[in-house]
């Protein structure tokens, strides 16, 4: 069913075409009738002195008849005025796609385990001869007395509320996700959007009113040519926030494209502290020096 409008708060109507109004009293019947009386009167007086009437009843014929030919058409043009204002119009049904930051849960930084994915080749260490491996109570891993120690991927997950808040059925077809970091060697990467923790798959049907919570994952490492020591020293070259610009591409049952656009910033500090927090715990203080810290905590060069 089609959505209808009905204005009630009518305002009073305009006369601006006065000639008009006046042509239109002059043809009304009333005027004319009482005009066609006078005028009777006037020819029966002329005719015969004996019938004629006092000045003031001519006029008064006249003016009576003006006055109700005025209420007359005032009445069939404001009737007229009525029915056009009055008439539901019908609302132009639209698209929208409202986004949102998921209110304190906004964002979230993470690093992996350096030893994530490294039990064959620890393994391996601990059962080559000559070789001295163990770990330590911190769960550090030693190979001759050296900390073993596997750069740690980073990883953004970005939380997003859509809502479809148009009229019409929406198809999401595509979200694009852009960041303001232009580092070298240090790089966040877009790997994809998730519901539920399901990779998205498009087109993504959004029914009007419907809502949902979906997360913009985005890898963070060193890129490709480069190495951990300048990962490590790029990250002193992080602005204090970064910009994030999520696109969404949608069309509506009418094949009507539009694309939605959210820019949401998060801080680099949490992704720092991450990185340097553990690399005092594994002794990386190479790495350390490089990103601007030294091994002991609180301590900034």
């Amino acid at each position: 069913m089609k959505s209808l409008i009905m204005k009630t708060n009518l305002p009073a109507p305009l006369f601006s075409e006065f000639r008009n109004f006046i042509a239109a009293i002059f043809r009304k019947w009333e005027f004319l009738l009482l005009l066609f009386l006078d005028l009777a009167a006037l020819i029966i007086g002329f005719i015969n002195p004996d019938f004629s009437l006092p000045e003031i009843y001519y006029l008064g014929f006249v003016f009576a008849g003006f006055i109700a030919s005025a209420f007359h058409v005032y009445r069939d043009q404001l009737s007229v005025y009525k029915n056009i204002v009055s008439k539901p119009t019908e609302k132009i049904p639209k698209s929208e796609l409202s986004i949102s930051s998921v209110v304190g849960n906004e964002y979230a930084y993470s690093i992996s385990d350096p030893y994530f994915g490294q039990n064959p080749y620890i393994t391996r260490m601990q059962k080559s001869k000559g070789v001295k491996c163990y770990f330590d109570g911190r769960g550090v891993f030693y190979i001759n007395d050296e900390v073993y120690y596997v750069m740690s991927k980073g990883s953004l997950a970005v939380n997003i509320r859509i809502e479809n808040s148009g009229d019409l059925p929406l198809d999401v077809l595509a979200i694009h996700a852009e960041n303001s970091v232009d580092l070298r060697h240090l790089q966040i990467l877009q790997d994809g959007v998730f519901l539920n923790g399901n990779k998205l798959r498009f087109p993504f049907h959004l029914k009007k009113g419907e809502f949902v919570v979906l997360q913009s994952r985005s890898k963070i490492s060193f890129s490709k040519g480069s190495n951990h020591a300048l990962f490590a020293a790029d990250i002193r070259s992080l602005p204090k926030s970064i910009l994030h610009e999520i696109s969404f591409d949608t069309m509506d049952v009418d094949g009507k494209r539009q694309t939605y656009v959210s820019k949401i910033e998060t801080p680099s500090r949490p992704l720092i502290d991450l990185y340097v927090n553990q690399w005092r715990e594994y002794d990386q203080e190479e790495y350390l020096v490089l990103a601007g810290y030294s091994l002991v905590p609180d301590s900034r060069t």
